[in-house]
């Protein structure tokens, strides 16, 4: 038994649509061979920003009806998806007691068509559902609805760290006895030209061509350029071990911490010591009843970004000390993209994969390490490895820090 003796809080179902693939399978078939999922960008703009993490041939047809697709939008239709797919790998008979969704921005890209429609054609002519296309909660609430999900049905926006957050939330309302099962989930489509846009100004995202897509996000690497954009989507069914014994459930994995903090230090820079960050991490293994040596693998945040990337290593030798140079570390950004407010728990899936297949996924593109990195990311080629306990974390604008511990089934 891993931790305390506190209820234990098991996995017992995923479901993702990622640009890597719809399945955990597919998913983690890519990250396990370090093959880039990033493609080129199709865009009306000739924004600086050519590539990111495309999810091709997305059908919501196949998870709702023709009016429910009608009345959506993207990010709602894609945590649909991942919700039932959770749910029926789970085998869910009745309906989960709370559900928790993480998400950046929501309907970002609804918002834009709304807007273009008041200026161009005036207000009248705009949608009167495209409100409930853009508000972040729909998607969780549309989840709920279909469900029948009694509550708490919660949506959690703390930039990129939304979704790692979602995992924190539905493992306390576990623990504290709210539910016996609880989805968790973390949702993004972010790729339209005003979100881009945005976070080309901000200098944030990577600049490489298109013919250069595979070779784009490369963490820790010394020729990174930023951060490469992607969209997303995955759910976890989270259940106490009561429920998942007596259900005879499939478990995955287990999650046996959690913890949230703040920088407090800059809008959109993280503080260059990495210290809250350590303590974000520090705290999860204390959640979990566990030192920081008891860590087998690191899933960083890895962006890809100048900063972010020093930061987060700077971090992880606070947290872990001498057990920094030990602990194995792994980037999925290189392979998926940046799924802001759903990386985590998109990523979480990688995890859950590597303790079960005893396998390090490598950092992809990690060609020429920076020598302000110089830990062990797992370049290029991944390896077999026990990995008993792990540790999932991920860091957002405004300071947002969170961190997961992962137990092994």
């Amino acid at each position: 038994m891993h931790g305390t003796a506190r209820s234990r809080v098991l996995v017992t179902g995923i479901g993702v649509e990622s640009c890597a693939g719809d399945t955990p399978d597919e998913l983690w078939d890519a990250l396990a061979t370090g093959r880039s999922a990033v493609s080129a960008l199709d865009l009306d703009e000739p924004l600086p920003c050519r590539v990111g993490g495309v999810i091709s041939g997305f059908d919501p047809r196949q998870y709702m009806s023709v009016p429910q697709v009608r009345r959506t939008s993207r990010f709602q239709q894609l945590l649909f998806a991942a919700a039932l797919k959770a749910r029926q790998d789970a085998g869910l008979r009745t309906a989960p007691g709370a559900l928790y969704v993480g998400t950046g921005g929501g309907g970002l890209d609804e918002t834009a068509r709304q807007v273009t429609v008041l200026r161009t054609q005036g207000w009248s002519r705009m949608d009167r559902l495209g409100l409930l296309r853009l508000l972040p909660n729909q998607a969780a609430g549309l989840v709920a609805q279909e469900l029948g999900i009694p509550g708490p049905v919660l949506t959690l926006s703390t930039a990129c760290a939304s979704s790692t957050d979602a995992i924190g939330a539905g493992l306390r309302a576990v623990r504290d006895g709210i539910a016996d099962v609880v989805l968790v989930g973390g949702v993004e489509s972010w790729l339209d030209v005003p979100a881009l846009a945005s976070f080309c100004l901000l200098d944030a995202l990577s600049q490489r061509p298109a013919a250069q897509a595979a070779a784009a996000s490369r963490p820790f690497d010394r020729d990174r350029d930023g951060m490469v954009p992607a969209e997303g989507a995955a759910v976890l069914v989270l259940e106490s071990e009561r429920s998942a014994l007596r259900r005879g459930a499939t478990v995955h994995g287990e999650v046996l911490g959690a913890a949230s903090t703040c920088d407090a230090h800059h809008p959109v820079a993280p503080r260059p010591d990495g210290a809250v960050a350590a303590r974000t991490i520090e705290l999860a293994c204390a959640d979990a009843g566990l030192e920081t040596a008891a860590v087998d693998l690191v899933s960083a945040h890895g962006t890809s970004t100048p900063l972010n990337d020093r930061t987060e290593t700077a971090a992880i030798k606070r947290a872990f000390g001498p057990h920094a140079r030990q602990v194995a570390i792994t980037a999925p950004k290189s392979v998926i993209g940046h799924a802001c407010g759903a990386c985590g728990i998109i990523e979480s899936i990688g995890v859950l994969r590597a303790m079960q297949d005893k396998y390090v996924p490598p950092t992809a593109n990690l060609d020429n390490p920076d020598p302000d990195c110089d830990l062990d990311y797992t370049p290029l080629v991944g390896r077999s490895a026990v990995i008993n306990v792990a540790v999932k974390q991920n860091f957002g604008f405004g300071g947002q820090n969170s961190a997961v511990v992962f137990g092994s089934a």
